[in-house]
């Protein structure tokens, strides 16, 4: 299990014209696996919001301080009680606890899990509970490499439903393109994009309902090193190259000083790429050795900008699949790809950059900022100042 991380990936669209989700979820981690909690309020909009907005935030608290599944259902049930008039409760949820590669799944209410392994779907047992009214199923799954948990709202279930879709999207449909869209690197987020996108569509893009996916996934790490301007001390360029180079993973280098001392270490050109720069990006290079070679602060700039939308929005991840520019390239194996990323940032004041006003406190501020956004993705982020 050393070598295997829980990626977490979330998509959600509210429903059409309201400001506020009336889904809500929390994914928590900790060290050694994490929690994840999913609520669909009843209704819509502001109501729906706080309603799904507490119950996740008082199961995520309890089951995390280890109280067991009745006190944690005993409790949202007194705050949260039955509707009388409808009969329903006022919010449904659904939570996974991972933990050393074994997921505990509780269910109530929301649409079942599904569990893809080797990219097909999976029928696991569960054990049913009754706690006062609610029937809770509790699952316990011993996750395998590449095994994919999606939880769902039943704002996908109930996908088109009077539109494109008589009775809503069917489970096995679901299921069927989940396998499709299935590969062995396919992203957690990528893959609720995916769900998420497919819902809107058959809502022909106003849907009646919430939508919300959260996947979890069992991955290999990956490493992805990235060279950002040259070391402070023009001196230290080999021993700080030969560091960099030395680590796993990938290799990718930022800026056009920086590619220079790197084809000159490795001793290989710096070739433009043709036809790889847009309006916007700037063309990347190629360096034998090096996996990816771009334009630096420019680059940077429009990447932390797209980190930020990807957060707020994982369909955003389909934007770059497939792009060849380097904003997106950058993107793919820093938000897709990447589990660890180390990033070696360099010291050295670029003369050429006078004229745009980039300073080496502008740059530090771009970096944390890019550090954070990538932080809040889940990746585990190391910089070393050279």
């Amino acid at each position: 299990m050393d070598n295997l991380v829980i990626e977490s990936g979330t998509a959600s669209v509210n429903k059409h014209d309201e400001s506020l989700c009336g889904d809500f979820y929390d994914v928590y981690r900790e060290q050694g696996g994490l929690t994840a909690v999913l609520s669909d309020g009843l209704g819509s909009g502001v109501k729906a919001n706080i309603l799904s907005t507490l119950t996740v935030n008082i199961l995520s608290t309890l089951i995390r301080h280890n109280l067991t599944v009745q006190e944690c259902v005993e409790t949202v049930a007194s705050t949260l009680p039955v509707c009388k008039e409808r009969r329903l409760a006022y919010s449904t949820f659904t939570v996974a606890q991972v933990r050393d590669g074994q997921a505990r799944l509780l269910q109530y209410d929301n649409p079942h899990a599904i569990l893809l392994r080797n990219g097909k779907n999976v029928d696991y047992p569960y054990s049913v509970h009754f706690i006062g009214t609610k029937e809770i199923h509790e699952s316990k799954i011993f996750l395998q490499e590449n095994d994919v948990l999606v939880l769902m709202s039943d704002g996908v279930t109930n996908a088109g439903i009077g539109k494109l879709m008589a009775d809503g999207w069917p489970r096995e449909d679901i299921i069927r393109n989940l396998e499709q869209w299935y590969t062995p690197d396919l992203s957690a987020r990528r893959l609720t994009a995916q769900l998420v996108n497919a819902c809107v569509a058959l809502c022909e893009d106003s849907p009646d309902d919430d939508i919300t996916a959260l996947a979890l996934k069992l991955r290999s790490r990956k490493a992805v090193n990235v060279m950002i301007g040259a070391p402070a001390n023009a001196d230290e360029d080999d021993r700080i190259l030969r560091l960099f180079f030395k680590k796993e993973g990938k290799h990718v280098v930022c800026g056009g000083t920086t590619a220079k001392i790197v084809g000159r270490y490795l001793r290989k050109p710096v070739l433009p790429v043709p036809e790889s720069g847009t309006d916007e990006v700037p063309t990347i290079a190629s360096i034998e050795g090096v996996d990816l070679a771009t334009e630096g602060v420019i680059t940077l700039r429009l990447l932390e900008a797209l980190a930020r939308r990807y957060l707020e929005d994982a369909r955003v991840s389909l934007e770059i699949q497939g792009k060849k520019d380097g904003v997106s390239l950058l993107a793919e194996l820093l938000f897709e790809h990447a589990t660890d990323i180390s990033i070696f940032f360099g010291q050295a004041i670029n003369q050429g950059n006078d004229d745009a006003a980039i300073d080496m406190v502008a740059k530090h501020t771009l970096m944390e900022k890019l550090t954070k956004s990538l932080t809040e993705m889940g990746k585990n982020v190391k910089i070393s100042l050279c």
